[in-house]
């Protein structure tokens, strides 16, 4: 693609692409496409480039060969342009090239103007870790000569990604270059426009051709786009970006063009190609770790204090490479081979089994690697064992003296999220039964904790419950302490949101004796994994009515009075399972922007999951009657929104409970929901307007979920035609809602829940201790 539309500007200029791997499969296609150029064919010197192809992963290698590829053309052409691939070419490159003949380099700036300071990406500190120069464009011409050999032999060696180090792949090199070899600095924001300089390179569209102020657009570089996320302007932004499409339409034109072009032939042959210099040999991963070992002795090697390490990629180097693998490093202080210190560093729970090894034990690791470690790590299971080798989180709690009957309760209870207020509600509970509760909040959590909710740090009782998710019970466990635990009975409140329970929490079932599920449908998710000397048992939440304020109104807000639906969830929550962009589609099904009503989308954390806020932005554009909130409301604010909206919307795949639209069902709103998982717990067609649904699986954005596991696809067109009537006759949902909150303060009232714990805390503390 970069070729075409550089031909289209440029037809008389020649255009030669360098393949960094597969150096066979190019040469049997160069006949038919003579502008490929393999590896092979470039001049890397006597060493040859097998050993920075060990060295580097694929960015590194790539951005390494820059200089040596400059250099092989540089004898042929008098000014030879690097672009790198993600580039499209708009208008002719003339005045640059006479730049770069003029000066012998020339380079384009990331930013021309003052990066502003507002917390959003990218940051003047990311500027300078990658470097001043995006190096996705680069000019040289013969009299640079000395600049390319100067680049080459720093290259060579010191291609790598280590912002601590001061090294980003090729950029960096090129901000010392600057006033030793005077390049010549593009100053117009028409070239080498990107993510990271949109804000100040505005661009518009007139008579079909792309402008950057009254300059036309030169080229554009798309790095870090994927067509598949159209609404995403580059992975390398995963937090806050600066622009983003939705506001932007010329420039969503621009994106949806060439990702219509990318997709077009992403399906070739070779598209899915796995990188050529991956593996030593088929089934040898070089991992990261690997790969700096290799460095490292380079470099010693370099400085003549070592051999240098074989390759596998050049020809008979695959067993001395092997024998490298299995031999520790000379100067690592630790006899662990290479290849085995690869999972030494990254793997914790190894080191803490076998704290021996470091000084030369090495009967255990040797043990686990020919036995379960093979089943862990793949180059284990491929070298087996190679004969040639042989933090804690503090709690603030106090004991006191403890009493029988009561609970020392532990949760996220100052935390706003699902699983903290899960918690607070059962402490309302138990204290409305008349059972003495004592609690200890956790922290451990990237959540807001600004809960107003008191808490005495302290252990009471001879009963714990532990309002903590299977995923998090062993830490917290271990957060905690084993004398937390010692002699007393641990129940487990745990959540979870499909009718599968994953098999790797299965360990947490060894830290309780029982486990509360809120809603049958979590009971029995967990049932079917539950050893047997565990009790499982169904201990519905109490759910309270939202206190609101009256005086609030939708204006406070900043919203009308049309009739308004509303759907609450965090961005932390798995957005597929949530399925706000089902809402949105429905939604736009059903209403068009001139009906007169509204749809409110309150959400928070959006700064975590920049992405997926910006799905949801992306779904809604052109439809100013449909809100995106992003905010971190207070309980009493959130409360006074849901009071002030016509009809809470859920079109959730699964949930574990509900807890937003039981408590709209309280406020007497009329809620539409897919008739499916925790919340079928309190709807009924009595009392709720669900949606039909056919059974799902998990795509493979599904989240910690597995992919292939059940949850419902809700009818949108259903969910769309009740949005309708809903909207069109609001009376008519009067009763409904009238019988919903009768159910809800009857069946699900503190006092009911309360009793219904303290009776199954009474059979446990009635068993002999």
């Amino acid at each position: 693609m970069l070729g075409e539309s550089f031909r289209r500007v440029h037809p008389d200029a020649a255009f030669f692409i360098v393949v960094i791997d597969h150096p066979l499969k190019v040469r049997l296609r160069q006949e038919a496409e003579p502008e490929l150029v393999p590896i092979v064919d470039i001049d890397f010197g006597a060493e040859g480039f097998q050993h920075m192809a060990v060295a580097y992963n694929v960015t590194e290698f790539a951005t390494a060969i820059k200089p040596f590829a400059l250099r092989h053309f540089l004898a042929d052409f008098e000014c030879v342009l690097y672009i790198d691939p993600d580039v499209e070419i708009y208008a002719p490159l003339d005045p640059i090239v006479e730049a770069t003949v003029e000066h012998g380099i020339s380079l384009t700036p990331h930013c021309l103007q003052p990066i502003a300071r507002d917390g959003a990406e990218p940051s003047e500190i990311g500027i300078m870790a990658a470097g001043i120069f995006n190096l996705g464009y680069i000019g040289v011409a013969r009299q640079g000569s000395a600049f390319v050999e100067w680049w080459a032999e720093r290259l060579r060696r010191d291609s790598i990604v280590d912002p601590a180090n001061h090294l980003f792949t090729d950029q960096r090199w090129i901000d010392i270059s600057v006033p030793i070899f005077r390049p010549y600095i593009e100053a117009s924001p028409a070239y080498n426009v990107a993510y990271w300089n949109l804000d100040q390179r505005p661009i518009e569209r007139r008579d079909g051709v792309y402008f950057v102020g009254d300059e036309p657009l030169r080229f554009f570089h798309f790095s870090g786009y994927e067509p598949d996320k159209p609404h995403w302007i580059s992975r390398h932004q995963p937090s806050t970006p600066r622009v983003r499409l939705s506001d932007h339409p010329v420039l969503a034109q621009l994106f949806d063009e060439y990702g219509a072009r990318v997709l077009a032939v992403a399906d070739t042959e070779d598209s899915n190609l796995e990188y050529g210099w991956a593996q030593a040999f088929p089934g040898l991963e070089l991992t990261a770790p690997i790969r700096r070992a290799f460095r490292d002795d380079l470099l010693l090697a370099d400085a003549g204090q070592g051999e240098m390490p074989p390759s596998p990629f050049n020809p008979g180097g695959t067993e001395p490479f092997l024998q490298w693998l299995s031999s520790s490093p000379p100067h690592a202080g630790t006899a662990i081979p290479r290849y085995l210190t690869d999972i030494w560093t990254t793997r914790p729970d190894v080191r803490i089994r076998m704290p021996g090894a470091a000084s030369g034990d090495l009967r255990r690791i040797r043990t686990w690697a020919v036995g379960l470690g093979g089943a862990d790590e793949q180059n284990i299971a491929l070298l087996g064992w190679r004969p040639e080798a042989e933090q804690r989180f503090d709690l603030v709690h106090t004991i006191a003296d403890v009493t029988r009957h009561g609970v020392n309760l532990v949760g996220y209870l100052q935390a706003e999220l699902g699983v903290g207020e899960a918690a607070r509600l059962t402490e309302s509970a138990l204290r409305r039964a008349g059972v003495g509760v004592a609690t200890v909040s956790l922290h451990r959590t990237v959540s807001r904790q600004e809960h107003p909710h008191p808490v005495d740090s302290q252990q009471r009782y001879d009963t714990v419950l532990m309002a903590v998710n299977a995923d998090q019970f062993r830490q917290t466990t271990e957060d905690l302490g084993r004398p937390f635990f010692e002699g007393r009975y641990t129940i487990g409140q745990w959540f979870w949101e499909l009718d599968e329970f994953p098999d790797e929490f299965r360990a947490a079932f060894d830290c309780v004796d029982e486990v509360w599920a809120a809603s049958r449908f979590v009971r029995d998710a967990i049932a079917q994994q539950t050893p047997a000397h565990v009790v499982v048992t169904h201990q519905p939440l109490p759910f309270a009515t939202p206190i609101v304020d009256h005086r609030v109104t939708r204006a406070d807000f900043g919203l009308d009075d049309g009739f308004m639906f509303l759907f609450c969830f965090d961005m932390m929550s798995v957005l597929e399972r949530k399925n706000p962009l089902g809402l949105v589609e429905a939604y736009r099904s059903a209403f068009s922007a001139g009906d007169g009503t509204r749809l409110v989308l309150k959400t928070m954390n959006g700064a975590r999951n920049a992405e997926g806020l910006e799905l949801l932005r992306w779904a809604a554009r052109g439809r100013s009657d449909i809100v995106v909130i992003d905010e971190v409301f207070t309980q009493a604010r959130t409360a006074n929104l849901m009071n002030a909206t016509d009809c809470y919307t859920s079109l959730h795949r699964s949930e574990g409970l509900g807890l937003t639209m039981a408590e709209a069902l309280l406020l007497g709103k009329p809620v539409i929901a897919t008739g499916y998982s925790g919340n079928m717990d309190f709807m009924s067609d009595a009392t709720a307007h669900l949606v039909r649904w056919t059974p799902g699986t998990v795509t493979q954005r599904g989240g910690p979920y597995r992919q292939g596991a059940r949850w419902a696809e809700p009818d949108l067109q259903h969910a769309a035609t009740l949005m309708r009537a809903v909207a069109n006759d609001p009376e008519a949902s009067k009763k409904m809602c009238e019988r919903a909150q009768r159910q809800l303060l009857d069946q699900y009232s503190p006092e009911r829940c309360g009793q219904a714990m303290l009776h199954r805390l009474e059979h446990i503390w009635s068993r002999p201790t």
